[in-house]
């Protein structure tokens, strides 16, 4: 395959490197005047219909967007090659980490925790990678590792087994069930990073052969030699994570790569602390101000004891920025300043957190989703992030996961309104009326000094009220409405149940003035509704 000038409309630079399946040249999108990375397949590679899964699966990847995976902007075909545009990343493969030597355990579980996480993405689409190694990760230059070649790599395992029998590369991190030809899951792809953990370690293959069938032959039988052997002074809690994640049998593996990322994550976190206050109202977000920058820096010096945590304070500063960005509107710019906090310290779960509100009002949920529990990893009694995962789950229709995160961030800080606020309003969808009229009584019951909760009490007066209604209680809740109505005037939900409880009381003045209000301030169908009704009110004055 010659070097062409131009290949599906982007302009080629030159060439990064090249495999048997075809070449990946680094190239610009005149378009968006940026540099890219383009990997071409060279057409004999692949039949006319692994070319269109090829195209298919590409495009299903360009939807996910996750730190830790290098993004695909598009994928097609050209004169019959298949090919995807793909972020040109500044790093280096862990392949060429590993030809260094071991890393330090702090660095290699960080990474690979990075890379769990994606793949705890990429396996809620679906998406099996089966073809994990050291040359499918990338460290970028900021130190985040990066997964590759996803969507494609199936096709390119197939293809490497079928056409040219598997090389020592690919056969040294093949699953026992790979190596059997058996059905393989995403527990597959758990005993593959394992193996690239436990030779980021020790700089040592966890299954040696001399030739890819004696590497197959100690996968499916021998024993794993223990890490500790080869690594003194590693922490009990990562050799067994590995012994588990390197098990034959997929079913004693962890059952997931949030599992397997969380087992690593909890060797890596620091001494637990008191979980920090949030400022907003119904999302909870975590804000650091510049004079706090110090601060941090301060708690780092103290705190030399611990394992290394990256970059916290320049992660504070990015956090900082991104928050400027935010209230300015400037979201792209926000989100990018979040990821490069989580580059600098990917272990800190306040920016986890504040990516995650951002991914919640982008309506990128499982996005949001995969953060939050890296975050709640991290922090188990970090209450922001425990009930914007529950505010998450809602919405994803998980109500027992969401019910379940609220009562832990309930718990966490009770000092916080929102939790108790949007727990009540669920158990009352759920038909739980009477524990929410406890949980809500418990939320207007503590004081709370921060300004930025003073709108919440309007909404549990609200929810309280739906909870009376709900057991069948008019008058009570009528009474919790009409405070809730001075707190939040403008709420259409509010204007609604007070203007259709003072029309069952006859008071139709009174409705008149709810249904005014209504559709001045309500959406659309509010303001058709609330003319709807005023229409129905005539009659009766």
């Amino acid at each position: 395959m010659t070097d062409p000038a131009r290949i599906a409309g982007y302009d080629i630079i030159g060439t990064l490197g090249e495999g048997g399946m075809g070449i990946v040249y680094r190239a610009r999108d005149a378009a968006l005047d940026r540099e890219i990375a383009l990997k071409v397949i060279r057409p004999e590679s692949l039949g006319v219909q692994a070319r269109e899964r090829f195209v298919r699966e590409a495009k299903a990847c360009s939807r996910i967007n996750h730190p830790n995976i290098v993004t695909v902007y598009a994928a097609g075909e050209d004169g019959g090659a298949p090919w995807y545009a793909m972020e040109l990343v500044d790093g280096e493969t862990l392949r060429a980490v590993i030809h260094r030597g071991p890393v330090p355990w702090e660095t290699a579980a960080d990474w690979i925790a990075g890379v769990l996480d994606a793949l705890s993405r990429l396996h809620a689409e679906g998406i099996v990678h089966r073809d994990l190694k050291p040359e499918n990760i990338i460290v970028t230059r900021d130190g985040a590792a990066k997964l590759m070649d996803f969507g494609i790599a199936r096709l390119s395992f197939e293809t490497s087994l079928t056409a040219d029998g598997a090389t020592l590369g690919t056969a040294r991190y093949m699953s026992p069930e790979q190596v059997r030809g058996t059905p393989v899951d995403a527990r597959s792809d758990l005993f593959s990073l394992g193996a690239v953990l436990y030779e980021l370690l020790s700089g040592e293959p966890a299954f040696p052969g001399e030739h890819p069938l004696a590497t197959m032959y100690a996968i499916t039988n021998d024993p794993l030699r223990s890490i500790l052997e080869l690594v003194p002074g590693l922490p009990g809690s990562i050799a067994d994570a590995l012994d588990r994640a390197l098990e034959k049998d997929p079913a004693a593996r962890f059952a997931d790569a949030g599992s397997f990322r969380d087992a690593l994550s909890s060797a890596l976190r620091p001494p637990s602390a008191a979980a920090p206050r949030a400022r907003s109202i119904l999302l909870l977000k975590i804000a650091i101000p510049a004079a706090a920058v110090a601060a941090v820096a301060i708690a780092l010096v103290m705190n030399r004891g611990a394992p290394p945590r990256g970059d916290r304070p320049a992660a504070a500063r990015h956090d900082s920025i991104a928050h400027a960005h935010e209230d300015a509107g400037r979201m792209p710019e926000a989100e990018i300043e979040y990821q490069k906090a989580l580059i600098a310290d990917g272990s800190w779960e306040i920016p986890l957190n504040n990516l995650a509100m951002l991914y919640i009002r982008k309506g990128a949920l499982a996005e949001a989703d995969s953060l939050l529990r890296r975050a709640v990893s991290l922090a188990p009694r970090y209450a922001a992030a425990l009930y914007n995962l529950g505010d998450v789950r809602w919405r994803l229709e998980d109500l027992d996961g969401a019910e379940t995160y609220f009562r832990r961030a309930v718990d966490a800080d009770p000092s916080l309104a929102a939790p108790y606020n949007n727990l009540g309003l669920l158990l009352v969808r759920r038909g739980k009326a009477e524990e929410a009229v406890r949980i809500l009584d418990e939320g207007l019951a503590r004081e709370r000094t921060d300004p930025a909760e003073g709108p919440l009490r309007g909404y549990l007066f609200k929810n309280r009220g739906l909870a009376a209604a709900a057991l069948g209680r008019e008058s009570e809740a009528g009474s919790y409405w009409r405070q809730a109505i001075e707190i939040i005037p403008d709420n259409p939900e509010l204007l609604r149940l007070l203007a259709e409880w003072h029309t069952r009381a006859g008071r139709s003045e009174d409705a008149a003035a709810c249904w005014n209000r209504l559709g001045t301030v309500g959406s659309e169908t509010d303001k058709a509704g609330a003319a709807e009704a005023l229409r129905r009110l005539r009659p009766a004055e």
